[in-house]
């Protein structure tokens, strides 16, 4: 599976090869006067958080499950599933990078250039209020709650998008804004994409891709070689680059269209990548030390792919999906991550029974996921629509509509 990338990566200056990549979907083109909006893509966010939920909340160790009567096959299966949660990260970072490259491909065509003021305001108004507003929260928690503690240093780190590389060089906070590293990340990202957009061809933009492959590939290597910690490549953004590059891939070659697969290869499709993920998680284990240079240069990619998978299989032709409640609960998918640890922890308050149980983790991980989607409709609702609003002054390229409020 990862030889593709590779065969991407070792092809860079093969012009027929790019002729071809961008000629084999030209007659999918791009209506630029449509809206853009896919809604089952707010589906699969939701199913990306809930992946990273499952993770959070679930032991990753057959063991726990063997000591509680579980068959060892099946305890195996609900660990590899457990584990392979944490890889709805990628699924996110491609579904990401596909709709920035999208939208802003979009913008220069109709528009002739890419607005990067513009842009960025949009992203400031869409994910500093919530961000900043958590940020506080945790550090008002430090003198509220025992356990909780993130030093100033580590705040700023966050507060200016790098709290991935202070976790690479310091290591996780004690804190409930750990997970946010993700936000970090995909900031960087933002920050540097649109400029390079403004001067690539969609040829370009697939070399660039190609690169970003590459720079991943190494880094894992040097980093592997060297014996890292997971961590230290986990949260590292050159680390991560394989899911954001197909996100790019993606979007230059579907240009806007979705592909037309029967529901058998759709299923097929989607449960290969799922398959993927698994197999990240239980054979190649790349999130558990010590690593070694074949799981992490292969088991990364494997990841991406699986993401990629999942994306195509759940990309619809003229999708329409009204009145769902995951649409709904996909829109509110940066709160769902933002608050889902707040609601582990409270929870953790709720459920008093000491024993390890399967019970046990049912009864607060339900808990757990109503207070993460309470916090989060709440948040959509009175923090974040307000600079919503404000987005659509800024907007270049007509997409999501705005929900309705009450």
């Amino acid at each position: 599976m990862a030889s593709g990338l590779t065969y991407l990566a070792v092809n860079i200056n093969t012009q027929s090869f790019w002729d071809s990549l961008v000629s084999s979907t030209k007659l999918a083109g791009r209506s630029l006067t449509e809206r853009f909006y896919q809604p089952e893509l707010d589906v699969l966010r939701f199913f990306s958080f809930f992946l990273i939920f499952v993770h959070h909340s679930f032991p990753h160790d057959p063991a726990f499950y063997t000591h509680l009567g579980v068959g060892h096959v099946f305890a195996s299966l609900l660990a590899g599933l457990a584990g392979a949660g944490a890889y709805g990260v990628q699924l996110f970072f491609l579904l990401s990078s596909y709709l920035v490259t999208e939208l802003l491909i979009r913008e220069r065509a109709s528009r002739g250039d890419i607005d990067l003021k513009a842009f960025y305001i949009r992203r400031v108004l869409r994910i500093w209020p919530l961000y900043l507003f958590f940020l506080a929260l945790a550090w008002a928690m430090q003198w509220l709650v025992p356990g909780q503690q993130i030093g100033w240093r580590a705040l700023l780190a966050f507060i200016f998008l790098c709290g991935n590389w202070w976790i690479v060089f310091v290591g996780f906070p004690s804190s409930v804004i750990f997970h946010l590293w993700f936000v970090s990340l995909q900031e960087q990202f933002y920050l540097f994409w649109p400029t390079a957009m403004r001067k690539l061809t969609e040829r370009g933009m697939l070399r660039i891709s190609a690169v970003l492959l590459a720079i991943a590939t190494s880094a894992r290597w040097y980093l592997a070689v060297h014996h890292t910690w997971e961590s230290k490549l986990w949260c590292n953004t050159f680390v991560q680059l394989d899911a954001i590059a197909l996100g790019i891939i993606l979007a230059v070659v579907l240009r806007g269209r979705a592909p037309r697969f029967s529901p058998l290869f759709r299923s097929a499709l989607f449960i290969a990548g799922f398959i993927c993920f698994i197999l990240a998680a239980s054979y190649f284990r790349i999130k558990d030390d010590p690593l070694t240079i074949q799981r992490v240069v292969l088991g990364y990619p494997v990841a991406a792919l699986g993401a990629a998978g999942l994306f195509l299989a759940t990309l619809r032709p003229k999708a329409t999906l009204p009145k769902n409640p995951f649409v709904y609960l996909g829109q509110i998918s940066y709160g769902l991550y933002v608050f889902h640890i707040l609601g582990l922890m409270i929870s953790d308050y709720t459920v008093h029974d000491s024993t390890a149980s399967l019970g046990r983790y049912l009864a607060r991980n339900t808990i757990a996921f109503a207070i993460t989607v309470s916090l989060a409709a709440i948040s959509y609702r009175w923090l974040e629509s307000p600079f919503l609003s404000l987005k659509q002054r800024f907007t270049r390229v007509l997409s999501r509509p705005a929900m309705r409020q009450a």
